[in-house]
């Protein structure tokens, strides 16, 4: 299987992009480094970068679909996230309200570990989840990040505790 890595960027934001084949394997979200320039080799690729250039200006974007094969992970994974596709830019939900959406009331702790382990941030945005008393809770590109997101769809600083 023919492993390859792409580069989109928007600064302030990269999206490292792997692939396994024609499937999208992963993303990283990071912040753009100074100086790093796009590495684009997919149709795919050229639709998430003029993507993600509207988005980091704020505009309402409906990102492309992708080959990701969510049939590779768990049930419970695939529940989660198909039902953080429903929130909205510019809302917010809490790691429980996610777990009752799902189907697993109790399962607000493994709906932390399923936005952990997501792959395809932004596309599945584990950004939206806050924990139920409004802090930001974890996220892998870090804190900050999160605040920068939520503030860029419209989510006021002072809606976001710690």
């Amino acid at each position: 299987m023919k492993k390859r890595e792409e580069l989109v960027v928007a600064k302030p934001l990269s999206l490292r992009l792997y692939w396994e084949g024609e499937k999208l394997a992963r993303m990283r979200l990071t912040w753009a480094a100074k100086g790093e320039e796009p590495r684009i080799e997919t149709k795919i690729g050229h639709e998430l970068a003029k993507t993600l250039a509207r988005y980091v200006l704020g505009k309402t974007v409906q990102w492309p679909k992708l080959p990701i094969d969510l049939d590779a992970l768990p049930l419970f994974h695939q529940k989660v996230l198909k039902e953080l596709m429903r929130v909205p830019a510019g809302q917010v939900v809490s790691y429980k309200g996610l777990a009752m959406a799902s189907g697993s009331p109790q399962a607000a702790r493994a709906v932390g570990q399923v936005m952990a382990k997501n792959r395809w941030p932004l596309i599945f945005p584990c950004h939206r989840v806050l924990t139920s008393s409004g802090k930001v809770g974890g996220f892998g590109p870090g804190p900050d990040m999160k605040r920068w997101l939520l503030e860029l769809e419209g989510i006021s600083p002072q809606a976001i505790k710690g």
